[in-house]
């Protein structure tokens, strides 16, 4: 990239809000080895720095941010996303089966028909397609179309075959296959019961996953963002297929930070590689240990402490049993690592932190993680208060779940389910994501859902649990310092000071205008990453 080693650069004539402070507002920014030496007017920067040659960039009064960070998501699945049949547009499910009848018929033969992001919520009767309905429609060719959380596959008969699954097959103990009334094999795959269907998947080439991932890549940075931390070892395969995937990134025409959560499978790989938590350089890190204690509420997979509203029968699924997480969260502190765990149910929740107690971790600056944490109650949130986890949320989820889950949730849990500021209050380090592909990577919209509490189309609705709302400043924190706490690296990113890396967002408008839905008309105009513009409008 051009101008990639220039020691350094000014950044004037913005209106520049730093997260900082000690300097709140500025207009201008003097970069130097790729860190930020001097923020102030513009006036006293040009005169401070601005000696002939050195190279100025004239922001013309755009609005200027510490770099914007997504801290979950996985961007080598939104890559994917990009690339393949994307279902959340189908409001039926007749236009859903009517979208896989028209890819099946453009599917080469011996080739998978994939999709992703269906949601039966969405629905006028919230059914999920059926086996015997996508055999209807692609009775020839095995389908595999992934549900809106992740925690769900729909399937036809060619896709069972191809993964050895059929009527007699027994449920894995940390997943389950779909039964009729009479035993039979409805089509949705629970959790890891998915493994087989995607083990039989024909495998991608090492190009094509790192295009997927260039591609994921790309977006977020036209989308102001410049860093994300993302768990792709799934889709790689392999962690030497991650590191060829990653590695040169910052060198070449990439230039956007990337933070790793190593997915527990991985984990002696990981260490025979001779990597552990917190190594690596500017562009590709590695984080915590990802580990599962639930599914999710849309697959009603999230480990609840009472039954379900609408399916009293179940409380949820976990992944592992109590001993079997304890276990995973030791060998991850054996190999001196803090793990990520992804808990959405309050069960989960308080699972987590038991075993987050019985083993404390050794002095490290990567915090411990929980993942999601949607229902959270005032007590579990006073025992994370004491121990040194953050919390990754999602504030998009609220647009994506209510009102259905108000129906799913027992009341009790109601007042504790998504309390974004509940939680911030506390003191508990939050950051904020997308959790792409699952939900859309821009992160104004994240910040939009967590000032409204409502999707951007209901603008006279006052909101989901409105005493939930945040500040715009307190919603932008969450895509700022946030993700770089979550991540143990405050002293590096997250504000616009002297000494932490130059990595800002430029945008056309002011994102902490009063008046929320402003956000939904703003525009990048330029990210830049280590004092470089990676990305232009």
């Amino acid at each position: 990239m051009e101008g990639f080693h220039i020691e350094r650069r000014i950044f004037y004539n913005g209106r520049i809000t730093t997260m900082d402070q000690r300097i709140p507002l500025a207009e201008a920014i003097c970069v130097e080895n790729h860190r930020i030496v001097a923020v102030g007017s513009t006036e006293e920067i040009l005169l401070q720095t601005g000696r002939a040659g050195v190279p100025r960039v004239d922001l013309e009064g755009a609005f200027v941010y510490p770099g914007l960070t997504d801290n979950h998501l996985h961007l080598m699945g939104h890559g994917m996303r990009l690339s393949m049949l994307d279902l959340s547009g189908a409001t039926s499910k007749e236009s859903l089966l009517r979208m896989v009848e028209a890819r099946a018929q453009m599917t080469p033969e011996g080739k998978w028909v994939l999709g992703l992001n269906w949601n039966e919520n969405r629905f006028p009767l919230p059914e999920p397609p059926t086996l015997a309905e996508l055999d209807a429609v692609c009775p020839d060719r095995p389908v595999l179309l992934t549900r809106v959380c992740h925690h769900v596959q729909a399937v036809n008969s060619e896709a069972c075959q191809a993964a050895g699954i059929s009527r007699d097959t027994s449920d894995p103990k940390d997943g389950k296959l779909g039964r009729d009334v009479n035993g039979n094999l409805n089509g949705l795959i629970y959790e890891n019961a998915s493994r087989p269907f995607f083990d039989a998947l024909p495998s991608r080439t090492l190009d094509e996953l790192r295009e997927f991932a260039r591609k994921g890549a790309a977006d977020a940075l036209s989308k102001g963002l410049t860093c994300v931390h993302t768990e792709d070892l799934r889709s790689a395969g392999s962690v030497e297929n991650l590191l060829n995937i990653y590695r040169g990134w910052g060198e070449e025409e990439i230039a956007l930070r990337t933070h790793h959560l190593v997915y527990h499978p991985f984990l002696d790989q990981f260490r025979e590689a001779g990597w552990k938590g917190g190594d690596g350089d500017s562009w590709i890190g590695f984080g915590a240990v990802k580990i599962f204690a639930d599914g999710s509420l849309g697959g009603r997979t999230a480990l609840l402490s009472r039954p379900y509203a609408d399916d009293p029968t179940t409380r949820g699924l976990a992944v592992h049993s109590r001993e079997e997480l304890e276990e995973r969260v030791r060998q991850a502190r054996a190999a001196g690592m803090a793990v990520a765990i992804h808990a959405i149910g309050d069960e989960a929740a308080d699972r987590v932190i038991q075993v987050l107690k019985a083993c404390p971790p050794s002095p490290s600056k990567l915090p411990d993680r929980l993942i999601h944490g949607q229902v959270l109650r005032r007590d579990q949130i006073r025992e994370l208060c004491r121990l040194p986890v953050a919390v990754d949320i999602q504030p998009r989820f609220v647009v994506s779940d209510f009102p259905w889950v108000r129906e799913r949730l027992p009341q009790e849990l109601h007042r504790y389910a998504y309390a974004w500021k509940t939680l911030i209050e506390s003191g508990v380090p939050v950051g904020g994501g997308s959790d792409a592909p699952i939900e859309p990577l821009d992160p104004l919209l994240g910040i939009h859902a967590a000032v409204t509490r409502r999707s951007p189309e209901m603008n006279r609705h006052p909101g989901y649990s409105p005493e939930q709302k945040l500040t715009p400043y307190s919603a932008l924190r969450l895509f700022t310092l946030g993700g770089a706490q979550t991540a143990g690296e405050a002293g590096e990113r997250g504000t616009i000071s002297p000494g932490k890396f130059a990595d800002l967002s430029v945008f056309d408008r002011e994102l902490l205008d009063p008046e929320p839905d402003s956000l939904l008309e703003a525009k990048a105009l330029m990210t830049v990453v280590n004092g470089q513009i990676a990305w232009q409008a």
